[in-house]
């Protein structure tokens, strides 16, 4: 099957590339995806401007983060229960060292499982404090209204 034109596509179906290239990323597979050449795909991206696919990127961006921030929160007790395995392992090979020992990937695994944790918690702590400065502003603004009454 021959490859649409850029110029038989429709607005519906143009938002639809853009939409695939912000979720996907690869000119190539968008390109595949809507049988529509690559050049097609990079002269949408490109019509629709740079600003604007920035701040779409940006937009999935985030709300890839916080759907994963719910999917970790929701994860709490499976988390738990490996940490205490690896703590557990680490705490095991640490009284029974040998040349065989690899204590060094378990630190590894245990440091990168409290790293994720503490990055997950500063996210949640800066969408809080956005959304608690936003009704702060809301509430000075509507203060500011009533006061000029």
């Amino acid at each position: 099957m021959a490859n649409i034109s850029y110029t038989k596509l429709t607005d519906k179906k143009k938002k639809k590339i853009l939409a695939d290239y912000i979720e996907r990323e690869n000119y190539c597979e968008v390109a595949r995806l809507n049988n529509v050449t690559e050049a097609c795909v990079r002269k949408i991206v490109k019509n629709w401007g740079d600003d604007e696919v920035k701040k779409l990127f940006e937009q999935k961006k985030e709300e890839n983060t916080l759907s994963t921030l719910d999917y970790m929160q929701t994860q709490h007790e499976a988390k738990k229960r490996i940490l205490d395995k690896i703590l557990k392992a680490i705490e095991e090979k640490s009284e029974n060292i040998d040349m065989f020992t690899n204590i060094k990937d378990l630190a590894t695994a245990y440091g990168i499982i409290v790293d994720k944790e503490l990055k997950a918690l500063e996210v949640k702590n800066s969408s809080n404090n956005a959304q608690e400065l936003s009704k702060l502003d809301e509430l000075l603004t509507e203060i500011k209204n009533n006061a000029n009454k």
